[in-house]
């Protein structure tokens, strides 16, 4: 695991562990909606979902007044963190960025009960690694990781094909979105890094050092919620448009289609050698289906270790679990022998991983061994080196 996300899982964990942090939805619905609506209807919107209950405006005037309380406690915090003497003298930054996150979760599970998503805690209220999965998507969206924004729409679509009032507690990071959550993680965790550097600049300015402190808050919380409550908002409506759909018409939804389409989207304006190199290595996994966990490990390394983008990696992590290939223009690496030579080793290396090359694989590489005018002769010889 990289140290980026080590930092992500220390100061979850760290915000996880204070008391209050896990908000019970339906108390929390109930406490919210019980002045604007019958009964009945505040049954509905608890049992189903919010908009079921109470109009969109009511939810976003609930949300907004959310955002503000808790953008007023945690610039609070963060103004008496920064001066000197404050919390305390030893160790005031990690204490300040606790506090932050604590803010960050207890509001992003707010806004995600008013907007439609399940409760995110378990059957005896806990938060589990479910729960620090989903969190981790929420982070991303604040920070405006578009990987986590497609992400909570794929959700959202999973969502919608039945009314769940609970999170699923199969940990994300056992299916299709692990690739998406650990490059997110490891985003967050540069972030978190620079961020802290910043902050610390200032708690060295003994009067201004609150006033720098609470304003980087401010400047970075209320932006940060807004973020999340639009994408949930455009969501809202998803998941309760497509439940009806879904039981009507008996229709079904493809989770990562609008990832992949998304994917399509960018690709076609990429023409960096290295991003290329990556996007063949990533169909040469998936060439025939069996995209093993010693295949994703190496693939996963190689994209760390690029000198992509956090944006341009998070991309082609969101590519692993769609069954669409990259469609690539190999033309760019025909004049470049270093990257040719080193991506058809990478090639080799991986369908070696598993012990059998497949027919598939094996036609795979001969194609891209052709286009970029290597003959059968040198991929014996770089399989012998």
């Amino acid at each position: 695991m990289s140290s980026e996300v080590t930092i992500w899982n220390k100061v979850m964990g760290a915000a996880l562990s204070m008391p209050g942090v896990k908000v019970d939805r339906d108390d929390f619905l109930k406490k919210e909606l019980k002045n604007y609506c019958s009964p009945e209807q505040l049954n509905l919107a608890i049992s189903n979902r919010p908009i079921n209950g109470v109009s969109k405006e009511i939810i976003d005037r609930i949300a907004n007044a959310c955002i503000n309380s808790h953008t007023t406690k945690v610039t609070t915090i963060s103004a008496v963190a920064g001066i000197p003497g404050g919390f305390a003298m030893a160790g005031t930054i990690p204490a300040d960025m606790t506090q932050y996150y604590w803010h960050v979760f207890v509001l992003a599970q707010k806004l995600a009960y008013l907007y439609g998503f399940p409760d995110l805690r378990d059957e005896n209220g806990n938060l589990t690694d479910t729960a620090s999965d989903m969190l981790t998507l929420f982070v991303g969206v604040m920070m405006g990781a578009s990987a986590a924004n497609q992400a909570i729409k794929g959700l959202a679509k999973e969502f919608a094909k039945q009314v769940v009032k609970r999170l699923p507690q199969k940990a994300l990071t056992k299916t299709m979105y692990y690739p998406i959550i650990k490059q997110i993680a490891k985003w967050i965790g540069v972030k978190l890094t620079k961020d802290t550097f910043a902050k610390g600049l200032g708690k060295v300015i003994p009067i201004l050092g609150g006033v720098i402190s609470g304003g980087l808050t401010l400047a970075t919380f209320r932006p940060s919620a807004k973020r999340l409550q639009h994408k949930l908002q455009e969501e809202m409506f998803v998941i309760n448009e497509n439940y009806q759909e879904n039981h009507n018409n008996e229709e079904q939804y493809s989770t990562y289609e609008d990832i992949s389409n998304e994917s399509i989207k960018k690709e076609e304006q990429i023409t960096n050698k290295e991003m290329l190199s990556l996007m063949i290595l990533i169909n040469a996994a998936k060439i025939d289906h069996n995209f093993t966990e010693k295949k994703r490990s190496f693939v996963d390394n190689e994209i760390e270790n690029s000198s992509l983008s956090e944006e341009e990696q998070l991309l082609l992590a969101s590519s692993y679990n769609t069954e669409q290939l990259f469609q690539v223009d190999i033309n760019l690496l025909k004049d470049d022998d270093s990257y040719s030579i080193s991506l058809l080793k990478k090639i080799i290396y991986l369908y070696q991983l598993d012990g059998k090359i497949s027919l598939a694989e094996k036609i795979y590489l001969k194609k891209i061994a052709r286009e970029l005018e290597y003959t059968s002769e040198d991929l014996k010889d770089f399989f012998n080196e």
